[in-house]
């Protein structure tokens, strides 16, 4: 037969059950706000203030990256941008593609530096997480020859290149 247990026993076992559950409120797992599901519309606006989005995210307890510089190994090429959708359907890009590859990267369509040396085209990366690609680039859509210094990064067979100057 089972030995009753005594009530002061009782009450400590009480008394760390609570505490154990009010730790465990305490520390709340991540997205507390619910910004992981926000629509890409009312994400949008913060693109112009990463501090807002910073302490948003501090809140809602998340991870968040935006600002920060990207890693990688310098590197400097002599290609041209373009965008992903027409060159990786159509290998179509140069000058009588600017004005197109310009609308397709305006409507979202991801940019790729394309090498004059040759070898497969890099993914474009800002410098800094979370923030717009530069104007100054994006002008450059479809012009050959020019030269970016950059950051080359490589993960699941996708290269990448973070811009960081140009000059023709």
């Amino acid at each position: 037969m089972p030995q009753p247990v005594p009530p002061n026993r009782k009450s400590r076992i009480a008394l760390l059950t609570l505490i154990a559950v009010l730790a465990l409120c305490a520390f709340q797992y991540g997205d507390n706000l619910g910004l992981n599901g926000l629509p890409f519309a009312q994400v949008r606006p913060l693109v112009g203030d990463l501090s807002k989005a910073q302490r948003m995210a501090k809140q809602g307890n998340i991870d968040f990256f935006a600002g920060q510089a990207v890693a990688g190994k310098p590197l400097t090429l002599r290609g041209e941008l373009t965008d992903a959708n027409c060159f990786l359907t159509t290998q179509t890009h140069a000058y009588d593609h600017a004005f197109c590859a310009k609308l397709c990267a305006a409507a979202g369509s991801p940019l790729v530096f394309i090498p004059d040396q040759g070898g497969p085209p890099y993914l474009v990366l800002t410098p800094r997480k979370g923030v717009p690609v530069p104007e100054k680039l994006l002008d450059q859509i479809g012009v050959p020859g020019i030269v970016v210094q950059g950051k080359v990064l490589e993960s699941g067979g996708i290269k990448a290149l973070a811009i960081l100057d140009l000059s023709r």
